[in-house]
């Protein structure tokens, strides 16, 4: 369990052949606002996209705190040619005691079918069970989100079953279903 305490001492930056992967600062704030204002990006997340500059402040904010409170790991991925940030990664819902979190994930529309997570799940999930310890790693995928459905699969989630009616949509203000994802640490992949 020592590791799952540890992996809040310092932010956990790593690194894949293309990305870097690394906490968000106030500089990242326009990158985060081209990610989070995109209707069709947010779609699947059941909240607002974002429509000021002050509301990506916020959110870089509640990021950096998420991290400072032991609540959650958000990385930036962050292209090595450029430096500009083109997703989020998460690790949340962290659970201590039983070993498990969660893993969500947001990506800039423009960097869609790339490969990105793909090779950037990888890596957290490797980080996740390798280097934290962790027994379980979850996702909660709408289950009209084809491709997060698919690229959970690609990565070795099994579909576990269907929870009706867990997650409020703050758009609609309807609760809607969750596909239930689940990867256990004796996968051979990782």
């Amino acid at each position: 369990m020592s590791g799952i305490y540890s992996m809040f001492n310092r932010f956990p930056s790593l690194e894949t052949s293309r990305f870097i992967l690394r906490e968000v600062s106030m500089g990242d704030c326009e990158d985060i606002f081209d990610i989070y204002c995109d209707e069709e990006a947010v779609r699947f997340q059941g909240i607002n996209a974002i429509e000021s500059m002050e509301h990506a402040r916020k959110s870089v904010n509640f990021f950096r705190s998420g991290f400072e409170d032991k609540k959650f790991v958000k990385w930036c991925i962050v292209k090595k040619e450029d430096n500009m940030v083109i997703g989020i990664i998460t690790l949340h819902e962290i659970n201590i005691w039983h070993l498990r979190a969660e893993i969500g994930y947001m990506l800039n529309r423009k960097y869609w079918r790339q490969n990105v997570m793909s090779e950037v799940g990888e890596r957290i999930l490797k980080y996740a069970f390798n280097e934290v310890g962790f027994n379980r790693i979850e996702a909660y995928i709408h289950p009209e989100n084809i491709a997060s459905i698919r690229l959970s699969e690609k990565l070795g989630f099994q579909k576990e079953g269907l929870k009706k009616k867990s997650d409020i949509n703050f758009r609609t203000n309807e609760f809607e279903d969750r596909v239930i994802m689940g990867i256990l640490n004796d996968s051979a992949k990782y």
